[in-house]
């Protein structure tokens, strides 16, 4: 006698039910989020966090340190780091509970990439950001303060060297998710390779002019940032390709299993 597969419960929830699950998976994640700030910002004043991170100007000031207008500049600053420290230590909690949310809606064929586009995406984003900080960070730092003559004297506050780093920082770690988009895209079948390639060109110049907007006004932070995104971006268009080619054959074969068991 065949066994008959259970429904899975969460698949079969009421829209009340839902939402009280959603309820649920938001608190959890809020909580992961407060202890991990809290335990980010213990890490931040307990291991000078903050001095690692101004690493890449301190060489380019003349007295090897940041200043600051306010007194309470630096217990601020401290805050935002730690928050953001925490956030990478809750993101294995929040990607659990939100995985745990969506996968009774999600296709057989879904579920199978979403987990390693999950992963894939923390790698390119932390790619990206270290990448931009110990790279991109430092040439646009030299760059900018290179117009410094004798009759002007840099003096960079804290708070806006935090502004100016996270800004460029978050922007690499975004923009190297784009491969990933175009993959997931292609895997689920909303976006072909034929198209792809079809657009390569246009594809290229909006990532050459994405490198020039979003990196600071040189040509070495530029080209650091479109030399990878565009060889991301062959990777992502040969994965794609292999994908469909793949998907072609196993069509190809299904016919044919299905007129043997039909003979037999």
């Amino acid at each position: 006698m065949p066994v008959v597969p259970r429904p899975d419960p969460e698949a079969t929830m009421s829209f009340l039910e839902h939402l009280e699950e959603l309820r649920r998976r938001v608190l959890w994640s809020l909580g992961a989020l407060v202890v991990g700030a809290l335990v980010g910002f213990w890490l931040t004043t307990a291991y000078d966090v903050i001095g690692f991170l101004t690493r890449p100007v301190r060489p380019l000031l003349e007295s090897g340190r940041l200043t600051y207008l306010h007194p309470t500049e630096p217990f601020m600053v401290s805050i935002k780091v730690g928050i953001f420290v925490g956030v990478v230590i809750a993101l294995p909690v929040v990607f659990y509970h939100f995985w745990r949310f969506v996968a009774p809606g999600l296709m057989e064929r879904e579920k199978r990439i979403f987990i390693p586009a999950l992963l894939s995406s923390v790698g390119l984003f932390v790619g990206g950001a270290a990448l931009a900080f110990f790279f991109v960070l430092p040439f646009g730092l030299k760059f900018f303060l290179g117009f410094a003559t004798e009759s002007l004297q840099p003096m960079i506050t804290i708070n806006d060297y935090f502004s100016f780093a996270m800004q460029i920082t978050l922007m690499f770690g975004l923009v190297f998710e784009t491969p990933l988009v175009i993959l997931v895209l292609s895997w689920i079948g909303i976006l072909s390779p034929r198209t792809i390639k079809k657009y390569r060109r246009h594809a290229i110049a909006v990532m050459a002019i994405l490198s020039a907007a979003l990196t600071p006004a040189d040509v070495v932070s530029m080209l650091l940032m479109l030399v990878p995104l565009y060889l991301l971006f062959e990777i992502s268009v040969t994965l794609a390709t292999l994908i469909e080619r793949h998907r072609e054959r196993q069509t190809a074969i299904a016919p044919g299993s299905q007129q043997e068991g039909a003979g037999a």
